[in-house]
């Protein structure tokens, strides 16, 4: 039996007249490619990337019993994400997505990855290091049966799903260029001569992506005003018991860090400049340690303890938010249609999410045809999937950029930003908006992180609604978010020895 109708078990009634008889027969079809009675073989897709959501699409397909093909110029460099933007954060959301698409890889990417979801995470005062809002991310995926959120190597993230995808679909230094779109096929042009028929194909080839170009012509990346440093440092932080991850706020500029395992801290920092910057040759560390002079203990400890060579720097783009998402048998995927900056972390989880319903919605036209006896629709199937996006995706993107500008905009004390009498913040004045703001971000951030970390979860068809018992929130997580005196007690008890 093949193994695409072994991991897709369908269970069966003796009875001929059973509707569930047309399912056992499509499940031969999906083992043969054909039916004697004319019903369609399983439509081709063609995939242009094989990045993260390129290859999540593949398995999603492989594992419906699609026939799927992933092109990508240079898997051995995997587009050179893994080495440039290192961890990625993945959260419940797209952990649930990857369960109903395969279970045993999304328990090797849980079990790859280090749990930031059962601790503390929240916005901070960057020059005092106090706390504005804190976050839980643990409740809301725990009352929705969801994983608790991780962050992974990118590198390991994608060698796990190429992996499970297989060497046999993922064709290297293979770059789409330009395709054909006839109505009854679509073909993929690659830029060393060669060409490939399928039925339908997906743009996965992130924000710079040549099919969205040849979809829709030129457009440029819109820059985000901000250029971004990061690095990882070998750095066990006081509170790594109690906090995952935190954002340090300030004027013009913000930093990030968040632990990522093996005894290893992930920082980012975000200044607002102009693009196309270049420091001096081994000046990225002290530029960054004037930048962020003044701020509190914990951004500048973080800073010191990363040596020059692992610090990076790149400007921070996105794409202007569309609703149309494809023409014909051609549509996109993650990045090339709703590439995000990075400040909800959602980036990775919506081109995983596109992934899993873009495989739905072809394996129902499948289905469909068969039952019909006709060809599969492989059109509406692609408008469906652009229609169940869209929106989310939409609010996601707008949030993330809002993040950005209210990040960057917070003005913590009176005096910041006022030049001459910059003075004024030695006192410590609270600044009305900070006051303002915080009320704002109490009341609604439960209700925003409860919808983008379970607000898909009715889409994931196949998945069981069930929490991991490994995934446990610290002793005392919602004490801490309360109460922060509570918190530094917590801190003073687990501080490394």
């Amino acid at each position: 039996m093949s193994s695409n109708v072994l991991h897709n078990p369908i269970h069966l009634l003796t009875t001929r007249t059973h509707p569930q008889f047309l399912l056992k027969k499509l499940g031969r079809i999906r083992a043969a490619g054909k039916s004697s009675s004319g019903a369609a073989a399983p439509p081709r897709v063609l995939v242009a990337g094989g990045g993260i959501g390129g290859l999540v699409l593949a398995l999603a397909a492989k594992r419906k019993g699609l026939d799927v093909v992933v092109f990508e110029k240079d898997m051995s460099a995997v587009r050179g994400e893994g080495q440039y933007r290192g961890p990625i954060q993945i959260q419940s959301n797209a952990l649930a997505a990857l369960e109903a698409i395969d279970m045993d890889v999304a328990e090797e990417v849980i079990a790859a990855g280090c749990i930031t979801g059962n601790r503390l995470n929240g916005l901070v005062d960057g020059l005092s290091g106090s706390w504005y809002v804190k976050f839980d991310t643990f409740t809301p995926a725990a009352e929705r049966g969801l994983p608790v959120t991780r962050v992974i190597s990118r590198m390991t993230l994608q060698q796990i799903l190429a992996r499970a995808v297989g060497s046999d679909i993922i064709l290297n230094e293979s770059n789409v260029v330009d395709f054909e779109d006839n109505g009854q096929k679509v073909i993929a042009k690659l830029d060393n001569g060669k060409c490939y028929e399928g039925d339908v194909l997906v743009g996965a080839d992130g924000i710079r992506s040549k099919v969205r170009t040849n979809l829709f012509g030129p457009t440029e990346a819109e820059y985000s005003g901000y250029t971004c440093y990061t690095g990882i440092a070998d750095f066990i932080p006081a509170d790594i018991a109690t906090v995952g991850y935190r954002v340090f706020l300030g004027s013009k500029q913000y930093f990030v860090s968040s632990d990522v395992g093996g005894g290893k801290m992930q920082w980012y920092a975000f200044h607002k400049e102009s693009p196309g910057g270049v420091d001096i040759p081994y000046g990225k560390k002290e530029r960054l340690l004037k930048l962020f002079e003044g701020w509190c203990d914990n951004v500048i400890e973080l800073l010191t303890a990363t040596d020059e060579e692992a610090i990076l720097r790149r400007d921070i783009y996105d794409r202007n938010p569309t609703f149309t998402w494809g023409k014909g048998r051609v549509t996109l995927l993650g990045d090339s249609v709703h590439a995000m900056q990075p400040n909800l972390g959602q980036g990775g989880c919506m081109a995983i999410e596109d992934g899993h319903q873009l495989a739905e919605e072809l394996d129902k036209a499948w289905k469909q045809s068969f039952e019909s006896q006709s060809a599969v629709d492989i059109v509406s199937s692609l408008k469906r999937y652009e229609d169940a996006r869209k929106v989310r995706v939409a609010i996601i993107h707008a949030s993330a950029r809002m993040a950005a500008y209210m990040a960057s905009t917070y003005k913590g004390y009176l005096g910041v930003g006022l030049g001459p009498l910059s003075f004024i913040t030695k006192y410590r004045i609270p600044h009305p908006g900070r006051i303002a703001g915080g009320i704002m971000l109490e009341i609604v951030m439960p209700s925003m992180l409860s919808w983008v970390l379970g607000g898909n979860r009715s889409k994931l068809e196949g998945r069981a609604p069930h929490c991991r018992i490994s995934d446990k929130a610290s002793d005392q997580l919602l004490t801490c978010i309360r109460d922060d005196y509570a918190l530094g007690r917590a801190v003073f008890r687990h501080r490394p020895k």
